[in-house]
Formats: structure tokens, C-alpha cells, sequence
């Protein structure tokens, strides 16, 4: 049998303790090196999206591969940055509609596209590209650090939406986030509500990642001492617009899971439910929704 060490590429353990196939390791080193984007949150990222399974196939949308892309994101990847990274070929082979909608007239050619999903390196590689897509938007609109947190935040609600929760949590950390991303709550109810229905506040939710991809907490608390800040009362909706890297991934069922496994700073049982089957039917377009993956697990 081949291992990581007979390939001379150590086993690295990310979140919850699983080691990293030595190929995933290997993928992600090098789309860390060709892009930027550090090693150690990209290892992550593949940890609570697929478990390190580059075959990972979502059952209620078309999220494929180690980073789970579904087809639109990965059709704009490959048109946005695949001539950099020797796919130039199938970079001509996607056209846009009028309203930015990217398409492949060729049938075989689109399958063939979308089929490198399950490539490591490729899904590492774009996985990179869009992390620096996102920062750059989050350092354009909100300024500041952007650090694993903000990245990840960015992948979850889209950096239009992870744009807006940050400006909203400089403003007042105590205000429920499902207030603020009412169509992000309403799809991922585990994220957003702990356990009876409690809403949680900006700085739980943001304090739930960064245990997660920083192993801090700056918000700690937040609802539990100190006045309580006035909640916002913008009526500016928020929408899954695509501009730049806008809401262009799914949360996968590994993310869900991981998320809700911890607790709200300060209160072990205030973990919520994932977000059902039934509160994501009726959705016309499956990227401006996340899959739950785990009726389909539950199903098989």
C-alpha cells in the first residue's frame, strides 16, 4: 500500500482530527504555492467541505470534488483563471450570456469541464483563486484584516454578504445575524439559531468560525455582558448578487457540521439543527441555495 510517507509527503491532520490524504496534501501545497493562498486554511477548507474526499458528490445540487464547486462557480473559475493554469483550451470553450451566465455550446466539452471537479490539484487550485477573489473584495469594501475568518466567511455567505455582516459587526456585534442575512438564515438555520430558536448575534456566529479557522474568540460574550447595543434597523435587504466572487459556493453538509459542533462562546448547548430538506425546496436556482447533503446521506 501507498502512503504518505512512502511518498515522502507527511500526513498533515486538519479539523477534527482527520489526516489528510497524501494526494490532497500534495494538491493543496501546490495550489497553495501557484496562488498564495495559505496552506494551512486551504487544508482546512477541504476538511469541513469534503472530509478530504476529492470525489465528494453533493445529493440536492450539483456540488462535485474536494472543494465542493457546483457547476456555475466552477464554469466562471475555469473561464476566469483556467488560461494561468494550463487550460487555456477550456477557457475559450465558455462564453457568457447577456446577464453574465457562463455557458459551453458543446455538450461533451461542458461534461469535460465540469469533470475536472474531481481533480485535487484543479479543485485546490481554483479553491485558491477564489479565496483571492474574495479578499480582494472584503479589503475593497470593508478594509482592514481579512484574515482565515473574513475568507471563510466570505466563502459561506458570498463576499457581497460576508461584506455586509462585517460592516455590521464593527457597528454592533450583539444584533442578531439573522436580522441582518434573513435568505442566508432562512437556508442555514443551524449557523444562525441555537438551540429553542435563539437567534445568535453577530459575534457568536463570527466567534463560532474563528474557533474554528483561528482558535479565537473576539466576541465572546457579547450578548451576556455589557449594554447591549441598539440593533440596526437598515431595511437594505441583502442579495445574492455576483459581482466579483459574490455567492458563488455552496455550504456543504461537512461545513454545517462542523460549524454547529461549536458551541456560542461561553455556552456549550447553544448548538442549532442543520437547516432541513423541506426549507430549501422551492428553490429555482441551486446557487443561491446550500445543499444539505445529509438527507441525501440519511437517504442512501
Amino acid at each position: 500500500m501507498t502512503t504518505a510517507h512512502s511518498m515522502g509527503i507527511p500526513a498533515e491532520t486538519g479539523a477534527a482530527g482527520r489526516t489528510a490524504p497524501a494526494a490532497v496534501v500534495s494538491a493543496v501545497r501546490q495550489a497553495s504555492a501557484s496562488t498564495g493562498v495559505d496552506f494551512s486554511y486551504l487544508l482546512e477548507k477541504a476538511a469541513v467541505e469534503s472530509g478530504y474526499k476529492a470525489d465528494a458528490k453533493a445529493s440536492t445540487s450539483s456540488a462535485t470534488g474536494l472543494f465542493q464547486f457546483v457547476e456555475r462557480t466552477w464554469l466562471d473559475m475555469v473561464d476566469e483563471h483556467g488560461a494561468k493554469h494550463g487550460l487555456g483550451r477550456y477557457a475559450q470553450a465558455i462564453s457568457r450570456k447577456p446577464d453574465g451566465t457562463p455557458v459551453v455550446a458543446d455538450p461533451s466539452m461542458r461534461r469535460e469541464i465540469l469533470n475536472l471537479r474531481n481533480d485535487p490539484r484543479l479543485s485546490a487550485v481554483f479553491a485558491g483563486e477564489l479565496a483571492k477573489d474574495n479578499k480582494a473584495q472584503l479589503e475593497a469594501e470593508v478594509g482592514g484584516e481579512v484574515g482565515k475568518t473574513e475568507l471563510y466567511l466570505a466563502h459561506f455567505l458570498g463576499a457581497g454578504g460576508a461584506s455586509r455582516f462585517l460592516k455590521e459587526l464593527r457597528e454592533n456585534p450583539n444584533q442578531p445575524a439573522a436580522r441582518i442575512l434573513p435568505e442566508a438564515a432562512a437556508v442555514n438555520r443551524g449557523a444562525f439559531f441555537g438551540k429553542g430558536g435563539r437567534a445568535l448575534s453577530l459575534g457568536e456566529i463570527y466567534d463560532r468560525f474563528g474557533a474554528k479557522f483561528e482558535g479565537e474568540a473576539k466576541f465572546a460574550d457579547s450578548t451576556s455582558f455589557g449594554t447591549v447595543l441598539p440593533e440596526a434597523t437598515t431595511s437594505q435587504p441583502w442579495q445574492f448578487t455576483r459581482s466579483g466572487a459574490t455567492a458563488r459556493e455552496p455550504l456543504s453538509t461537512f461545513t454545517v457540521m462542523m460549524l454547529t459542533a461549536l458551541a456560542a462562546p461561553g455556552e456549550e448547548d447553544r448548538d442549532g439543527g442543520l437547516a432541513s430538506s423541506g426549507e430549501r425546496e422551492g428553490r429555482e436556482d441551486e446557487e443561491r441555495a446550500t445543499p444539505n447533503l445529509l438527507a441525501g446521506m440519511r437517504g442512501a
